[in-house]
């Protein structure tokens, strides 16, 4: 029986680590084989700041999502974002040299994808790189072919100079090492990094919005990812260095509470607008160390909630702004991670971005089938993303080597946990 082509998700968040482990079947679909999350240690805003407690993490989640389905994490892409991340836009150009059939009648060449990597080459010469930086997406923007602008693919036309704006996205060495590092301690390899944002875009946008015009507001547990998409291309991407975890910080500190109880609060309770309260009936809020509980109103909550949540929402405005393109938004905004299930997020998006659409950015499945019902939360757009990255880049190449039974990939991780225990 001829082996299975496996994609597996890993998203290594602040709050929580999901892995998705996924089989491509003859169709090119993806059927959804196994998942696992467990709560993250080791991380503070997206950063690995302990990497035996990251790997113990990444361990649990990979092992639950293996052992639901019953076979290994291979070619595993992991998804980045955080403060260690930066973009910014460089002008690159090349001269025409390719010639087909078609345009030697007319001495003319035609732009092939050969260019098109001159073009992305051109630029990167004029990045601000350094050596303790690598690059994680080159992506050109809008195409200008001698006199002719605003050209989105240029593949087929004819010319004698191709000039493009060029979107890069780099990630410091430190931070992909340790992620390297936090996942190699298991006996496994990275296959590919990605944007967070961009991944949890492919599971989000659909066509239109992609060439409309959006904003995609990922609020994770350290940080919000922001991504603007426009003429089916990334336009700009920034970390806002807030996210969930300093809304729970805030209600622990504003109740007198522990962060576990905060938290359960914070998912039971809270809202993102006070004036949206309708019940104020008090609850029940544990103390902490021995002391008794208090008695708290929901709208007591939800007031501790609001600053921290208009501080998010009016830093990913007055960036989008910055960005140049606001007034491109054509289809609106879109909320995923786990706080865009915090209510009346979207009505505090849409009033600070002065009354325009905002959703609540759920996953799509399009192409995907399995245990999709656990999948459709917004939490999980970035780990779905991760898995049509997979399907769209590496469906057509070489298995990983396999693992053997799973006798032998038991004994595997026994092996790497000991490994775990004594790193230093």
């Amino acid at each position: 029986m001829a082996k299975q082509q496996v994609i597996t998700a890993l998203d290594i968040g602040t709050t929580k680590i999901c892995c998705i482990i996924a089989v491509i079947d003859k169709n090119n679909q993806l059927k959804i084989s196994g998942i696992g999350e467990t709560k993250s240690q080791g991380l503070t805003r997206g950063m690995i700041r302990n990497i035996r407690a990251a790997s113990e993490s990444i361990d649990s989640a990979v092992r639950a999502a293996e052992k639901m389905a019953g076979i290994d994490a291979e070619n595993i892409i992991v998804g980045v974002a955080g403060e260690m991340i930066h973009s910014f836009v460089r002008h690159g150009m090349a001269n025409i040299i390719s010639k087909s059939k078609y345009t030697e009648e007319i001495n003319e060449y035609e732009v092939t994808e050969t260019e098109i990597e001159n073009v992305k080459n051109d630029a990167i010469k004029n990045a601000p790189l350094t050596s303790d930086q690598k690059l994680i997406h080159v992506e050109p923007q809008y195409f200008m072919i001698d006199s002719i602008t605003g050209i989105i693919d240029p593949i087929g036309m004819t010319g004698h100079r191709l000039e493009a704006d060029v979107h890069f996205v780099t990630a410091d060495m430190s931070y992909l090492n340790s992620i390297y590092r936090s996942v190699q301690l298991l006996g496994l390899n990275v296959k590919d990094v990605i944007l967070q944002p961009i991944a949890s875009a492919m599971a989000v946008l659909n066509d239109d919005e992609v060439e409309l015009g959006a904003v995609l507001v990922d609020i994770g547990g350290g940080t919000t990812d922001v991504s603007i998409y426009y003429k089916n291309s990334l336009r700009f991407t920034c970390i806002v260095p807030f996210g969930g975890e300093n809304i729970t910080t805030d209600l622990s500190v504003g109740l007198r509470t522990p962060n576990a109880e905060a938290e359960k609060i914070k998912i039971d309770f809270g809202y993102a607008i006070p004036g949206n309260v309708d019940d104020d009936s008090k609850i029940e809020v544990p103390g902490i160390g021995g002391y008794p509980s208090t008695f708290r109103t929901k709208k007591l909550i939800a007031e501790i909630i609001n600053p921290r949540m208009e501080e998010i929402a009016k830093l990913v405005y007055n960036n989008v702004v910055k960005s140049k393109y606001l007034e491109m938004i054509t289809a609106g905004i879109s909320i995923c991670g786990g706080t865009a299930n915090l209510r009346s997020t979207n009505q505090l998006f849409s009033q600070v971005f002065h009354e325009i659409p905002t959703k609540t950015g759920y996953p799509s499945f399009k192409g995907i089938y399995g245990d999709t019902e656990t999948l459709s939360n917004p939490k999980y757009a970035t780990a779905v993303g991760l898995l049509y990255w997979g399907v769209k880049n590496y469906k057509n190449e070489p298995l990983a080597p396999g693992k053997g039974s799973v006798v032998d990939r038991l004994f595997k991780r026994i092996k790497k946990w000991f490994e775990i225990q004594s790193f230093t």
